[in-house]
């Protein structure tokens, strides 16, 4: 690993000013199961490491009237392990769990998850199900964007230097909800995923509403939106129906082939896995 400084600020500003001043040459941290990592194989190579984990606003999953707080210091575990994601946000929950093992949880937080924006990467689908918000502080000020306007393309995303996310917020869904993420790896702990699905239902105003979104099948992760509408107001999904919706999830989809898979498997575990997840959320419903 190439040599570096370190620099550990203790608030937000002194960090956006560390980021400004040395531009390209830094790159902030925060669990650092990914940059650390890209370091090792030189994919990155920053003159100065911004360590993020003193800052205290950074901190913290936190439930509110009007929906979930997140922190960029918040760890998959720390997540994964509250009482609100528990209860309000289960889709997210699963892909906490799904991230990588135990020990690297306790590290890896969930906005650095976003902010690698691997294709890959477990967290993501189950944000886009719940409309996430990804919060920045920088130079020019605060801003707010959708997180499928932040994710760009593979660890490409919408941020200039100087920037930090400080947190990714989760608006509550509006009546009685369930979730589940389904992921396909090669083996049950430490891979990324072949495929991801996740899927939210909600019985809302108008009828139940389903979402679905996928990940490590584009070059971002994806939501399959002909496939919710074919569902609306679907209590029960029946055999026709699921397989109508499989197939247009299928057209929602860009896969590849690459080490992990190749696209006709990509395609086959789409429509497969985007049965199941339904079932579940249905089941998880009648449950609740």
């Amino acid at each position: 690993m190439l040599a570096f400084e370190l620099e550990r600020p203790r608030s937000l500003q002194e960090a956006i000013s560390i980021l400004e001043k040395f531009g390209s040459r830094a790159m902030p941290k925060a669990g650092g199961t990914d940059l650390l990592m890209w370091m090792k194989d030189r994919l990155v190579t920053p003159e100065v490491v911004v360590d993020l984990s003193l800052i205290p606003d950074l901190a913290g999953v936190n439930l509110s009237k009007d929906g979930l707080r997140i922190g960029a210091m918040a760890t998959c575990t720390e997540v994964l392990e509250s009482a609100a994601v528990e209860d309000h946000f289960p889709a997210l929950r699963d892909a906490c769990l799904s991230h990588s093992d135990w020990l690297i949880r306790n590290r890896a937080t969930v906005v650095g998850n976003v902010c690698s924006a691997v294709p890959s990467g477990d967290v993501m689908p189950a944000l886009y199900c719940y409309d996430a918000t990804i919060r920045i502080v920088g130079p020019r000020g605060e801003r707010s964007i959708p997180i499928n306007k932040f994710i760009l393309g593979p660890r490409k995303k919408d941020m200039i230097a100087g920037e930090i996310v400080t947190h990714v917020f989760l608006p509550l869904p509006e009546g009685k909800s369930s979730g589940c993420y389904l992921k396909l790896g090669r083996r049950n702990a430490l891979d990324l995923a072949q495929v991801g699905v996740a899927c939210v239902a909600i019985d809302g105003k108008n009828g139940r509403e389903y979402r679905l979104a996928y990940g490590a099948v584009a070059p971002t992760p994806v939501r399959a939106l002909e496939a919710e509408k074919a569902l609306q107001g679907i209590k029960a999904p029946d055999d026709a129906i699921l397989e109508k919706v499989s197939a247009l999830a299928k057209e929602a989809v860009k896969p590849i082939s690459d080490v992990r898979a190749g696209v006709e498997y990509r395609l086959a575990m789409v429509g497969e896995l985007t049965k199941r997840a339904i079932d579940t959320c249905v089941e998880r419903l009648k449950e609740e």
